[in-house]
């Protein structure tokens, strides 16, 4: 596996499959107030395809965008769907901000917040404090509490709907740009955007990279957070394990995968029987999202 760091916001992966050269480009969109808003536009599908550029855009939450950015993803991206990720309680506490052409859509992937799904150092502030307090008096190593959170999610009815209805969103949206998030892009948007890699085509190490890449585009954000909260957390066994919470480990998304096939036998099998992505639908997201 070899990159090329061409800039900041674009890193290329280069793969051999079938003795031919697969340059895949993971890129940011270079945004001032967003970290983590990702074009999958130019990824190498297996069979020769590529995702097409300014129609997939994954992000995290959308609160602290400027009105520089809001013109980038409205002019150059041509946004039309918002697709927020995150719980009720997080979209009243931090409303997506208006962005002219583009229609905002409620789909919650979980139905209560969950400590160590986010990072944010606000509203979360105290249950990640918690959580972490809670896991050193216990003896609960946090990278096994973030992947418990996953495999809560990829086992719950609720969620499995709540993404079933991203991907009919995603059928639906004919032309312009579609942008989903949560609040740090990783978790709930991780996993969706696997999902949907998956569907088109795209081969496991890149899907895996993509979703490992926000620990890159996050790091300083995360530090920033943690430089914040040491002020009033002490122990660096804490702050070590909040950390852990806001980061994304290989380990979580393999699994998440891995759960797809004990359930049902293979990836492909799950995301039919449980997501409702058949030959049909997957078919036409194809058609839609690829050149």
């Amino acid at each position: 596996m070899k990159y090329a760091i061409l800039k900041s916001n674009v890193i290329i992966r280069n793969i051999i499959w079938k003795g031919r050269l697969i340059m895949n480009p993971i890129q940011r969109i270079p945004l001032e107030g967003l970290f983590n808003t990702r074009d999958l536009g130019g990824i190498e599908t297996m069979d020769g395809y590529r995702v097409r550029p300014r129609r997939l855009i994954r992000s995290g939450q959308l609160y602290h965008m400027t009105e520089n950015d809001k013109k980038v993803l409205s002019d150059e991206y041509g946004l039309k769907s918002i697709v927020d990720f995150r719980t009720l309680d997080e979209q009243a506490e931090k409303p997506d901000p208006h962005i002219e052409g583009a229609t905002h859509i409620s789909n919650p992937i979980l139905q209560t917040m969950t400590a160590g799904i986010t990072h944010d150092d606000t509203s979360e502030k105290m249950t990640l404090e918690e959580a972490t307090l809670a896991m050193k008096e216990h003896g609960v190593d946090p990278s096994f509490y973030m992947q418990k959170l996953y495999e809560d999610i990829i086992t719950s009815d609720y969620s499995l709907k709540q993404y079933a209805q991203f991907f009919r969103i995603l059928a639906g949206q004919e032309e312009g740009a579609t942008l989903w998030h949560c609040s740090a892009g990783k978790d709930r948007v991780g996993m969706g955007t696997a999902m949907l890699l998956y569907t088109l085509d795209v081969d496991m190490d890149t899907i895996i990279d993509d979703y490992m890449m926000t620990a890159a585009f996050l790091k300083d954000e995360v530090e920033l957070i943690l430089k914040r909260l040491s002020a009033a957390i002490t122990d660096p066994g804490q702050i070590e394990s909040l950390r852990i919470c806001m980061g994304v480990k290989e380990n979580y998304i393999k699994r998440v995968f891995q759960i797809m096939e004990e359930t049902s036998g293979s990836i492909r099998q799950f995301l039919k029987d449980r997501i409702g992505l058949s030959e049909s639908l997957a078919d036409t997201l194809k058609a839609l999202y690829l050149e």
